[in-house]
C-alpha cells in the first residue's frame, strides 16, 4: 500500500511540474506573442505592393509587399519578431517575414506576406494593424492607407529607394568603363605586336604583288575584250550579210500575202451591176408606101 501511495504521488507531482511547465512555456510564448504585436502595431511605412505569389499548397498564395529600404527602424524591427517568433513557434511553417533576395527579388530589403483585398500593384503608404497566428503560418496583417503615384516618387527617390539604385548603375558604369579601357589596352598591344618589320615588309610585297597581279590581269582582259569584240562584229556582218536576200524575200512574200488577202476582201465587197434588157428600135414609115395605102382607100 506504501509503495502504491508513493508512485501515485510521485506521479501526481511529475504530472503536476510537467504542468506547470507546459504552462510556463506557453506564458513565455504569449508574452513574446504579445510583445511582437507591440513592436509592430500601428507602424507606417513605405513599401510596394510587387505581386500575389504561392507559397506552398498548404498555405496557398499570399500578397508580397516589400519594404522601402529607407525604413531602416521597421527592418531591425521585423527581422528581431522573425527571430523571436521563429524561438517561441518552431512548430509553425512559415513566418510572412522573409528577405526578399532569397525569393529572387532584385532589390535588397524584407518582404510581408500578407493579405490585400481590391488594390493595384504599385507603391503604397501601409500601416500594421496587427500579427495573426494561424495554425501553420504567422501573418502580419496590412492596411493600405495611401496610394502613390509616379510623380510623387519621382519627387521623393530617397524613400523608393532609388539612391541604391543611382549607386548601382555607377557601379555598373565604372565596371564598364573599366572594360573599355581593358579593351583599348588589349586592342593596343595587338597593334603594336602587328606593326613589326617583318609584318610591315610583308605588307608591302603583297601590295606589289597586287598591284602587278591587278596590271596584268587588266591588260590580258582588255585584249581579251578587244579580240571578242572584233570577232563578234565581223559574225554579225557576215550573219547580216547572208539574211539580207532571205529577209527581203519573206518580205515580198508577206506582202503578196496582204495583198492577196485585200483583193480578196474588194471582190467579197463589190456591188453587183444591174442586167441589161433588151432595146426597142422606132421605126418610121416611108412617105411613098403612106401615098400607096392612101390611095388604095381612096
Amino acid at each position: 500500500m506504501d509503495n502504491s501511495r508513493q508512485s501515485s504521488s510521485f506521479t501526481s507531482s511529475a504530472a503536476s511540474a510537467q504542468l506547470e511547465q507546459t504552462e510556463f512555456e506557453d506564458m513565455e510564448t504569449m508574452k513574446i506573442k504579445n510583445h511582437a504585436k507591440e513592436m509592430l502595431k500601428s507602424r507606417i511605412f513605405l513599401g510596394r505592393y510587387i505581386e500575389r505569389r504561392l507559397v506552398n499548397k498548404i498555405i496557398g498564395y499570399r500578397d508580397v509587399v516589400l519594404v522601402s529600404p529607407a525604413e531602416v527602424e521597421l527592418k531591425q524591427c521585423l527581422l528581431e519578431v522573425q527571430h523571436k517568433l521563429r524561438i517561441a513557434c518552431p512548430n509553425i511553417h512559415w513566418i510572412g517575414i522573409t528577405d526578399s533576395k532569397s525569393y529572387g527579388y532584385s532589390s535588397a530589403g524584407i518582404c510581408l506576406w500578407t493579405e490585400i483585398d481590391n488594390q493595384p500593384f504599385g507603391p503604397f503608404w501601409f500601416q500594421i494593424k496587427s500579427i495573426k497566428f494561424r495554425q501553420n503560418e504567422i501573418i502580419v496583417t496590412l492596411k493600405c492607407l495611401r496610394h502613390l503615384s509616379d510623380a510623387y516618387l519621382e519627387i521623393e527617390p530617397i524613400l523608393t529607394g532609388a539612391t541604391q539604385k543611382n549607386k548601382e548603375t555607377i557601379n555598373k558604369l565604372e565596371t564598364s568603363v573599366e572594360s573599355l579601357n581593358e579593351t583599348y589596352i588589349g586592342f593596343l598591344n595587338t597593334f603594336k605586336n602587328v606593326l613589326s618589320i617583318s609584318n610591315v615588309k610583308e605588307f608591302i610585297t603583297f601590295l606589289f604583288a597586287l598591284v602587278i597581279a591587278i596590271f596584268t590581269g587588266s591588260t590580258a582582259f582588255i585584249n581579251f575584250l578587244g579580240n571578242f569584240v572584233l570577232a563578234l562584229i565581223r559574225e554579225m556582218s557576215i550573219l547580216i550579210k547572208n539574211s539580207t536576200p532571205m529577209l527581203l524575200g519573206l518580205l515580198d512574200f508577206l506582202s503578196k500575202i496582204v495583198g492577196g488577202f485585200y483583193i480578196l476582201l474588194a471582190m467579197f465587197f463589190r456591188p453587183s451591176q444591174p442586167i441589161p434588157g433588151p432595146s426597142r428600135s422606132v421605126y418610121s414609115a416611108k412617105p411613098n408606101r403612106l401615098n400607096e395605102y392612101s390611095r388604095e382607100f381612096d
